[in-house]
């Protein structure tokens, strides 16, 4: 064998061997966590479903709460957040702010250098996530982009606002920390979880009590695998479980597709189920569906027309819903489209909410994700404002035929870039 055909052996093994090795990684500390269930009275779980800004608003008077310890995972960090947290820095010097940061820059999407520069010169920890460690969305070509790029190329050595080649080319990665997470002290020996549906949505969870210590110590480990400060702290104190009748458990990653299979596989005949994302294109998840309608339970999807895949997995689950299965379209470009799904059964409604979409990369532990799973009476405030949600966001979309797209050549071309991981869904 020549010299070159050697070389490019050797430069193949190199790139499957790489390949193969960041498909299935072990996973850093801290992801695919699926924490035990916490007790909660009903007045504990709140459905916030306001404009954005008033979701904002709540966050900045738990800022103003806090006298101990907040940890805060968004991407982008608004200004007006960082502003609060600059402040309560100024009034507490002792207080512990931990922000988790996607480090892709501003010009796609992440938080701009200089608010990070200013919250660390005040005091406040900043770990920008190292998304490396990760597994690749699309391992073919991160694979390449490892070898030839991924060593020389470092989101937080680029000039803002002009990224340059190299971050064109890692940004064709398709990694992010996708979770939106909130929680704080509320400076009288308590705890307060804001858990936002959608980025800039209008529609949040918030959650008083012992969850917190779950949502902390997850982001709290993915802060010290991204950044080695000592400064870190320690989670909150395990909450012991009290009376009430709310389960509550904060998902991660791979975590809430098992949460989310285990409640569709388990809907009977009669039962509801909803479910509405920016996108689902998680092949056991589209199987669920269909096998849950095939049962005889009511299923009812909210998707956006605009994003791909979307059509091509609507057009799927129209043929096959055994007459079981609505499909409509959300189109009111005021309204974001959140990630929510729900199960109604015999007086009682799981549900499973947050940032996550229902995507490949959303549920196989390859972005960051997160989401809360609620077991709660239907009658209780919290599932009454969810069902509600879900019902006027159904009303106002449009029928399935309005934005129906019957093309065998789009749907298998979505089959065949899921299966071979060749695209970010």
């Amino acid at each position: 064998m020549s010299a070159g055909r050697t070389l490019l052996l050797i430069a193949v093994l190199a790139w499957a061997a790489v390949a193969a090795w960041n498909w299935q990684k072990p996973l850093p500390r801290g992801t695919h966590l699926a924490s035990l269930a916490t007790r909660l009275a009903e007045s504990q779980v709140e459905v916030v479903s306001a404009p954005a800004g008033e979701i904002e608003a709540r966050e900045l008077a738990a800022i103003d709460r806090a006298s101990e310890l907040i940890v805060l995972d968004a991407a982008p960090l608004s200004r007006a957040l960082g502003r609060g947290l600059l402040l309560q820095r100024s009034k507490r010097p002792n207080i512990k702010i931990v922000l988790v940061s996607d480090p892709r820059s501003d010009v796609y999407g992440g938080t701009p250098m200089e608010y990070l520069e200013s919250l660390e010169r005040a005091g406040v920890i900043v770990a920008r996530v190292r998304l490396d460690r990760l597994r690749d969305c699309m391992p073919l070509y991160s694979a390449l982009w490892r070898l030839a790029l991924g060593w020389w190329s470092d989101p937080f050595d680029e000039h803002p606002g002009d990224p340059g080649l190299r971050a064109s080319l890692r940004e064709q990665n398709h990694k992010a920390d996708q979770r939106r997470l909130f929680v704080a002290d509320d400076g009288a020996g308590g705890w307060v979880s804001i858990v936002p549906m959608a980025p800039d949505g209008d529609l949040a969870v918030e959650i008083k009590g012992g969850l917190a210590r779950d949502i902390a110590a997850s982001e709290l480990a993915i802060a010290a695998w991204s950044e080695s400060d000592d400064r870190l702290p320690g989670p909150p104190r395990a909450a012991a479980r009290g009376p009430g009748s709310v389960d509550a458990r904060f998902l991660t990653e791979g975590a809430i597709r098992s949460a989310m299979l285990d409640a569709l596989d388990a809907a009977a005949a009669g039962e509801e189920i909803g479910l509405a994302a920016p996108r689902l294109s998680e092949r056991r998840l589209v199987r669920a569906l269909l096998s849950a309608a095939a049962r005889g339970a009511h299923v009812r999807v909210l998707l956006d027309p605009g994003a791909v895949p979307n059509t091509a997995v609507a057009a799927e689950l129209e043929r096959g819903g055994a007459g079981n299965l609505e499909l409509r379209w959300l189109v009111r470009p005021e309204r974001a489209t959140v990630s929510l799904a729900f199960v109604v059964r015999r007086g009682e409604l799981w549900a499973c909410a947050g940032a996550a979409d229902f995507t490949r990369p959303s549920l196989d532990d390859i972005d960051l994700e997160s989401a809360v799973e609620l077991r709660l009476p239907e009658r209780a405030a919290a599932a009454r404002a969810l069902e509600a949600y879900f019902a006027s966001a159904w009303a106002s979309g449009a029928a399935y035929g309005a934005h129906a797209v019957e093309s065998e050549a789009d749907y298998w071309r979505y089959r065949l870039k899921e299966a071979a991981a060749l695209a970010a869904f």
